[in-house]
């Protein structure tokens, strides 16, 4: 009697292998991507945050501002934003994500916060999302009173 496997009996292990790989590849890539778009959500939550915390402890007797770009955020002093300013903090964003749909009150992509009461005139929301699948995305809101939410 024949002792060993058939061609067969081989390839379909070999078939089984290459297939539990593709499902293990494909469920790392979805959790590297969520893993960004929460990381980078976090990153400008923080940004915001700090922002908002300078400007009422008066840090530099000055008030604080986060531009929004598609790529990055850019922490910034004063009452306006000034891309050639030295002392911005530029952060950029995971390449895996993007920030979308910005509708902040005036239509600008700055949001300054105010001296004293931490307030802001450019309220409303962004998104930041994966690029490579727009319906996975986080919204940030930033309510007037300076509060900023995720949803």
């Amino acid at each position: 009697m024949n002792k060993g496997f058939t061609l067969v009996e081989i390839l379909m292990a070999v078939i089984i292998l290459l297939i539990m790989l593709a499902i293990s590849f494909a469920t790392f890539a979805n959790l590297g991507n969520s893993n960004a778009l929460e990381a980078s959500v976090a990153q400008v939550v923080s940004e915001l945050t700090d922002a908002r915390s300078k400007t009422l402890a008066s840090v530099g007797d000055s008030q604080y501002g986060v531009h929004l770009d598609t790529n990055e955020i850019v922490l910034f002093t004063g009452s306006s934003y000034n891309s050639s300013d030295p002392d911005n903090v530029i952060t950029s964003l995971n390449g895996k994500v993007e920030i979308a749909n910005i509708a902040l009150t005036g239509s600008g992509t700055d949001i300054i916060f105010n001296r004293l009461s931490g307030e802001t005139s450019q309220d409303g929301t962004f998104s930041i999302r994966l690029k490579n699948d727009t319906t996975a995305s986080t919204t940030i809101t930033v309510y007037g009173t300076g509060i900023i939410e995720t949803n």
